[in-house]
């Protein structure tokens, strides 16, 4: 895939990944976090960058959950080099209180907005102060769309026109897997249009799963598909 891209993802990017929960999206994430940090110090050719800081940002998922999902599927090997990625939760769900969307249909509207006012917030003011030459992976869209109501989602919109922003200001790469299927349609076809590059993840009939490459920005890949298999070393893509 390196080679398709000329050396890998555009820095600049706002890239998605969409798949259901029963694909390897995460997996590839996974892969690319624990494969970039083996590189680390490595001579690089040409205008290629390693970032600094690897971060997965966060609302409902803890490090000590996406670590135990990452010992149970890799070998020591890639659990160490992924380990030194960093985790920025800006909330974390009670694990009393069940899922979010349960969450925020039974809680307080005032206790709603006051916390996203301050997630956001928050947010705002890590961009600015990490964004620099890092790998942001929002884990996941989905978490961070849900405290914006239907006819609040413009506002969303304007928050990831905001990121976006950032993220080309510092010349850094921003990954954000995505759930179909569970934001508003309008409110999931707005975020697609904003992002310059969207890889899908899909389960064929017969058990095979597929990554297909809908866009991205100065690469071959367009339309290209590959066959996609989940090893103790991560993550492997054969071309169809």
């Amino acid at each position: 895939m390196d080679e398709i891209l000329e050396g890998g993802f555009p820095m600049g990017s706002f890239i998605l990944l969409v798949g259901l929960p029963d694909t390897s999206k995460e997996d590839f994430l996974y892969t690319l976090s624990a494969r970039l940090s083996r590189l680390n110090g490595s001579f690089l050719s040409g205008n290629q960058v390693l970032p600094d800081r690897i971060w997965y940002l966060t609302l409902t998922t803890t490090k000590e959950e996406v670590m135990q999902d990452v010992q149970g599927k890799f070998s020591e090997d890639f659990c160490r080099a992924f380990s030194k990625s960093l985790f920025r939760p800006f909330w974390e769900l009670p694990s009393s209180l069940g899922d979010l969307a349960k969450w925020l249909r039974q809680a307080n509207g005032k206790r709603v907005r006051e916390l996203k006012e301050k997630i956001f917030s928050d947010f705002s003011k890590f961009l600015e102060r990490e964004t620099p030459n890092s790998l942001l992976i929002l884990f996941s869209l989905n978490d961070f769309a849900m405290f914006f109501r239907e006819e609040e989602k413009l506002e969303f919109l304007a928050v990831l026109e905001e990121v976006k922003g950032s993220v080309k200001k510092w010349g850094t790469l921003l990954l954000a897997s995505l759930v179909p299927g569970v934001l508003d349609s309008s409110l999931e076809a707005g975020i697609l249009s904003r992002a310059e590059g969207i890889l899908y993840f899909r389960k064929e009939q017969d058990g095979r799963e597929i990554l297909a490459c809908e866009k991205l920005p100065g690469s071959l890949l367009e339309g290209k598909r590959f066959q996609l298999q989940v090893t103790r070393e991560g993550v492997d893509l054969s071309p169809l």
